[in-house]
């Protein structure tokens, strides 16, 4: 009995450790930023993108920043 109870946290212990990896994820809100003009993404280079809805998190996500009509940034 002793082993099999050896054994048991054995692989319980391996799976649990293996099983530990975990991926950060950011849950975002679902709303549309109203100040935003333009917006510029990594992806896309110097490009000026005009998106019809998206707000700092969603753009922060894809690697983008948010501006308004006078150039300043929305979020940083």
């Amino acid at each position: 009995m002793y082993i099999l109870n050896r054994f048991f946290f054995f692989v319980f212990g391996t799976v649990f450790l293996v099983g530990s990896n975990y991926v950060e994820a950011q849950i975002c809100p679902q709303f549309c930023e109203p100040n935003v003009d333009y917006m510029t993404c990594s992806s896309s280079g110097s490009t000026i993108l005009r998106p019809t809805c998206i707000n700092c998190c969603q753009a922060r996500g894809r690697g983008c920043q948010l501006f308004r009509r006078d150039g300043s940034a929305i979020c940083n």
